[in-house]
């Protein structure tokens, strides 16, 4: 299966009306696939794919099922009921799941700062770095990745509903961007800030020395005070003033 579908799920051939022979259909993340064939799936063309959080199943009868977005409806007959029962349950999962993904995303962009890339403030960024506790574009992610998980654990959004638990968004509302790059970008000289047109080589450069070699770090006063900086944390810690 081509690795460009990340998680897949229910695939198999199905009538499509409008077209003569069966198309391949694959539910895979937050989309439904059609394809030609199994030979088009496995090489990565695709007719057109679905967003489920835009669908929804309806007038399912018999073997056939209709699956509606707002600008087409699209009518599937299987070979038999009991597949188009299979189908229908799996498109309704993959709808409940995307919607449930893409919320976790609307609550994170509520707050003021997460609806910027953490780096080059491109719009609406659908990647997180869950270590860092950054959201991050999608072309920032990839200089994330390149660090390596032991600096940036990079995260879908909207795909990785496993690891977007209350606790974890939790601390994406309350620290998020804004809080994080406070220590990660107190000190950025306006000649090294990337932006959003920034160049694959300036985001790897920015990124690097912002999270690998810390060059931005806003210090603690006390950072050359060890004991002082523990008796401070620690009392941070008792009276839940993390300011």
């Amino acid at each position: 299966p081509p690795q460009w579908l990340g998680g897949q799920g229910h695939r198999g051939k199905l009538a499509l009306r409008g077209f003569l022979s069966k198309v391949y259909t694959v539910i895979a993340n937050d989309k439904l696939w059609l394809f030609r064939n199994e030979q088009d799936y496995r090489d990565g063309i695709g007719i057109t794919n679905i967003h489920m959080n835009l669908a929804s199943v309806k007038d399912s009868s018999g073997s056939t099922f209709h699956l509606v977005t707002p600008s087409r409806s699209f009518s599937f007959k299987g070979s038999s009921e009991q597949e188009c029962s299979a189908w229908t349950a799996a498109l309704e999962q993959s709808i409940s799941h995307s919607l449930s993904s893409y919320e976790v995303a609307a609550r994170v962009w509520e707050v003021v700062g997460n609806d910027q890339c953490a780096d080059c403030q491109a719009e609406r960024p659908e990647w997180a770095s869950i270590n860092l506790l950054v959201v991050i574009c999608t072309r920032c992610a990839g200089q994330h990745r390149a660090l390596g998980p032991i600096i940036s654990k990079v995260r879908s959004l909207k795909m990785d509903s496993n690891i977007w638990t209350e606790p974890v968004i939790q601390l994406f509302e309350v620290i998020g961007n804004r809080g994080a790059n406070q220590i990660w970008a107190g000190n950025v000289p306006p000649g090294e800030q990337i932006g959003p047109d920034s160049s694959s080589e300036q985001r790897q450069t920015f990124i690097t020395a912002k999270y690998q070699l810390g060059k931005y770090q806003r210090l603690h006063p006390l950072t050359h005070q060890p004991h002082q900086l523990h008796q401070t944390l620690c009392r941070a810690v008792l009276t839940a003033d993390m300011a």
